[in-house]
């Protein structure tokens, strides 16, 4: 399948198109391997129904030949075009033999004038073809006839001076340069291949990982779990497909491949030369440079690297044992220690205790240094180093999934989940099990395993029970199980060693020395004073492995403020939190976490210049292993944020961050998706809302609580909203505030939709239960002093009010309403149909110069935001409201044409340069424009202008 490549395509048919009209053409198509020069010229001559068409592939020198490339043409002309053969039917021997079919120009020419349709010539890699047939070929396209001659290649260095000369000196020559597919092109071919699957997040990750080659491009679409959370991590690129690539690469480049590959994909040259044991191998590369399968960095430690990962993936995957492990042997001594290690990890081919033991101690320096995803991959190449029956080995792969976890690595846990299974049945097997389950999303099944590990390590290392209570707290946290959090939390609290301590740590009291097998008594102390910081675990059989994760206590007591604020309000939890400092400055990686609930719960608690402030000082640093236990929440918060503070920019960004963040929850996704869907519905893309909530729904699916759908439920209410379909926002919104599935999660997060959800059920005649449901809000605590609590509250009175006739005291309840949404708690959109909803009820009471105020404002509010259905509404509302004006002279009969389109685009709300950019005319132009405009209409203002232009109905198009 040939996708895209249009221009290059036009190229192709019009060099055809000139042979049929008795022009002869050369074609040169040029790229390198894999790009796709064979499939788009043979897709290109399977469309000349019309030609007649030959093709030979030329090979590399080291494939010994008798027969040239042009005696290889001709014999397929003998055997596939018997009757525009030279001389005829062909012999049995020259079916057989290339070499007994005449060659040369002669011959060729013969050819050609056996038929008057045209001829089409294609030689494929002809890099590699022979010097007399090439200039034999192009001397035939020289002399003239319908013929087109396309050659392939991957570059012209080996043609000689006679080739190069005859190549340029024929006309018409067609030169079309082969490179990576663009962006566009690359994502139709991903729609392709993979339908409905195919969302921009995950094109995006395929494209972005495959650098736009078609080649590499498709052997992740057959394999695409590898731009998806918990896929293979290498790409399906066979064997055969690399050694092709690598055809007529002479074998010192070959070398070089390899060792780059082994080295990771980049090197410096005397690195690299290092590891090939050879003085200089600049010469060596190049011919890779040539080929397109390196660049080159020519600072003053030149540096080569291989230009695609998937292909240097595939490469590595295709090396035999034996010289793999003789270039990762010949590597340790040419990196650093850092990387010498895992270079030693990669040869090893049987059981190393010495090396496993040196992992440990690096995992244990790392784990210090806060590398909990670098001390995990330590651990588990320390298990793989040691004997599969040892216990101890077990406890390395439960340290290795315990950091894992701790460090937000879902995907990478979910491919080691299964080790696990086979182990021991142990607690410390049912917590690594857990944490498998948590990363797949079956948090019920998480819940259980991890309860069940944490009552059987009741008298066990007071840090090993604190980790675990704190993980089962987080989990009952994401449930929205408040209660249960908060006291898991504050058990882990109790035990917990102190804040900053990090490690892995053995039995109390003892510590590893110099081997597995040595340890000495530690100083003497209580025996719960928590686990000794950097200890390394004993070996014994009684001592099994026990990892701490740094930050451990400020975790618990942020999981423990959150618990409380789902139990007692946001308020409750924020009051935990109390001590934690505002300066960016002196917040520390172990208290992201912290800073992260700190964030969500002043959210909730309608603090939006605050949160915004938190949130954004821990996504700034979401690269920190701290900010990985909560997986994205901070970004999923901050997006939310910036939605209700009007910044629907810096909100679709955030979302687009974080969905690119392969690092993430299983949960998060759900979460992005659904933000993205509300934030298209409230633009007015109706279509891009709809797919990414059913991307949403999609990635849901699989988990087995109702977070996601909470989220996804919110998302469908307020698309429904955009649409101004109340039913719709009752329908789904209602269901959460009477699942008890979400009972505690509403009483942190309701606060953004309540408002929604109150002014939909009036206007579905419902109020009573709007009523009843922020009573029920109100007498869970603080929440009753919550601004957008009591916003909802006015919003509801006055919606009741209005529909009872009381139109004086529904102004005043919406009046309040806005008052409430003061600085630093300011919702643009809803403060928006606020102004609506004045407007409606002072047009009602006669008071049409404050209603035209309060929709003007309206208006203004929508235009900023972007908000196209609330800005048509806005307008539908006015327009209902507006008196007839049976006395308005018609635009049309008052205004030039030129005039007309001026005040149109003024009443979609357009600016000068944006009306004189639309126009093509000069802002000068549109000014002088107006000026007449407003003579004729009697106007003084812009703004009313375009209420005019909008009331004649000449507001409501699209540009």
């Amino acid at each position: 399948m040939c996708t895209g490549r249009l221009s290059e395509s036009r190229a192709l048919r019009a060099a055809a198109d000139s042979a049929r009209a008795g022009t002869a053409t050369v074609v040169l198509v040029q790229g390198p391997p894999g790009i796709g020069k064979t499939t788009l010229v043979r897709q290109f001559l399977a469309g000349l129904s019309d030609f007649a068409v030959l093709d030979s592939t030329a090979t590399p020198p080291p494939a010994a030949s008798d027969v040239d490339c042009l005696s290889r043409l001709l014999h397929r002309a003998a055997v596939r075009v018997p009757d525009r053969s030279p001389a005829g039917g062909p012999s049995a021997r020259a079916a057989k033999n290339p070499a007994a079919v005449p060659s040369g120009l002669r011959a060729l020419r013969e050819l050609l004038e056996t038929s008057a349709a045209p001829w089409a010539l294609f030689v494929d890699d002809a890099q590699w073809a022979d010097s007399p047939s090439l200039k034999a070929l192009l001397e035939a396209a020289r002399e003239g006839g319908p013929l087109c001659l396309v050659l392939a290649a991957r570059h012209s260095h080996g043609w000689d001076e006679e080739v190069l000369y005859a190549l340029h000196t024929v006309a018409p020559l067609t030169h079309i340069a082969l490179a990576e597919l663009p962006e566009a092109e690359a994502a139709a071919l991903v729609a392709i291949v993979l339908g409905d699957l195919a969302d921009d997040v995950l094109t995006r990750r395929l494209v972005q990982r495959s650098g736009g080659h078609p080649l590499y491009l498709r052997s992740l679409l057959d394999g695409h779990g590898t731009a998806r959370p918990g896929g293979p991590g290498r790409a399906a690129l066979p064997a055969s497909v690399v050694r092709r690539q690598l055809t007529g690469v002479p074998s010192e480049g070959v070398a070089a491949l390899e060792a780059l590959a082994v080295l990771g994909g980049s090197a410096t040259v005397p690195v690299l030369s290092t590891v090939l044991g050879a003085p200089d191998c600049t010469s060596a590369l190049d011919p890779l440079v040539h080929e397109e399968f390196i660049t080159r960095t020519d600072a003053q430690v030149p540096t080569v690297a291989i230009r695609h990962g998937v292909f240097r993936d595939a490469l590595y995957d295709t090396l035999p044992a034996v010289r793999r492990r003789v270039l990762h042997v010949a590597a340790v001594d040419a990196v650093d220690e850092g990387q010498g290690l895992a270079h030693r990890v990669a040869a090893a081919e049987t059981v190393d205790v010495r090396l496993a033991a040196d992992l440990l101690e690096t995992a244990t320096r790392e784990l210090a240094e806060g590398g909990l995803l670098h001390a995990a991959r330590t651990l588990l190449s320390a298990a793989s180093l040691s004997h599969a029956d040892d216990h101890r080995t077990d406890h390395l792969l439960y340290g290795a999934v315990r950091l894992l976890f701790w460090a937000g690595a879902d995907a990478e846990l979910t491919r080691h989940g299964h080790a696990v299974v086979t182990r021991r049945p142990c607690p410390w097997r049912d917590e690594a099990l857990g944490l498998a389950e948590f990363a797949a999303g079956r948090l019920t099944s998480a819940r259980r395993l991890l309860d069940q590990a944490q009552e059987s390590l009741r008298e066990a290392h007071p840090g090993q029970r604190a980790v675990v209570l704190t993980e089962l707290a987080l989990v009952h946290a994401i449930l929205g199980q408040g209660e249960a959090a908060r006291h898991h939390a504050d058990q882990a609290l109790r035990p917990a060693p102190p804040a900053g301590e990090a490690g892995l740590h053995g039995p109390v009291g003892r510590r590893r020395e110099t081997g597995p097998a040595v340890a000495r008594p530690a100083p003497s102390g209580p025996a719960d004073a928590g686990p000794p910081s950097g200890a390394v675990p004993d070996a014994c059989a009684r001592a099994p492995y026990v990892v701490v994760p740094p930050g451990l206590r400020q975790a618990a007591r942020a999981l423990a403020a959150y618990g409380t604020a789902l139990w007692h309000g946001p308020g409750a939890g924020l009051d935990l939190l109390a001590g934690l400092p505002e300066d960016a400055d002196r917040i520390g990686e172990e208290d992201l976490p912290a800073l992260t609930v700190r964030g969500i719960l002043r959210l909730a608690d309608a603090q939006l210049s605050s949160a915004t402030t938190d949130l954004t000082m821990v996504t700034a640093r979401r690269r920190s292993a701290a900010a990985r236990l909560l997986g994205t929440s901070a970004s999923v918060h901050l997006a939310m944020c910036h939605l209700l503070g009007g910044d629907w920019n810096r909100a679709a960004r955030e979302v687009g961050t974080a969905l690119d963040d392969e690092q993430g929850r299983c949960f998060d996704a759900p979460a992005l998706w659904s933000l993205r869907s509300v934030l298209d519905a409230f633009r007015g893309n109706g279509r891009a809302a709809e797919t990414s909530l059913r991307q949403a729904r999609h990635l849901a699916g699989p988990l087995d609580f109702g977070g996601p759908q909470y989220h996804t439920a919110m998302a469908r209410a307020m698309r429904a909203r955009a649409r101004g379909d109340h039913r719709g926002v009752v329908d789904a919104l209602q269901m959460l505030a009477e699942r008890s599935a979400h009972s505690e999660r509403v009483r942190i997060v309701s606060m953004s939709w309540l408002p929604f959800l109150a002014e939909s059920l009036v206007s579905c005649g419902l109020a009573d239960l709007a009523r009843a449901a922020m009573e029920e809000l109100k007498s869970t605590g603080d929440d009753a002093s919550n601004p957008h609590l009591r916003v909802a509250g006015a919003w509801l009175e006055g919606r009741t009010a209005e529909a009872a006739g009381a139109h004086e005291d529904a102004l005043g309840r919406y009046t309040e309403a806005v008052g409430l949404l003061g600085p630093g708690r300011d919702i643009p959109l809803i403060r928006g149909l606020l102004e609506i909803a004045r407007g409606r009820v002072s047009a009602a009471i006669g008071r049409s110069g404050s209603a035209t105020a309060h929709f003007d404002s309206a208006e203004d509010l929508f235009t900023r935001l972007g908000a196209r259905p609330f800005l048509e509404e806005c307008r539908a509302e006015r327009r209902a409201c507006a008196p007839e004006r049976g006395d308005t002279p018609d635009l049309d009969h008052l205004l030039t044409g030129r005039e007309r389109e001026v005040a149109r685009l003024v009443g979609l709300g357009c600016t000068n340069r944006e009306i004189a950019d639309e126009l093509t005319l000069s802002v000068k132009t549109i000014e002088y424009h107006l000026r007449s405009v407003f003579v004729k209409l009697g106007m003084r203002s812009r703004r009313e202008l375009r209420r005019r232009v909008q009331e004649a109905g000449g507001g409501d198009g699209h540009r």
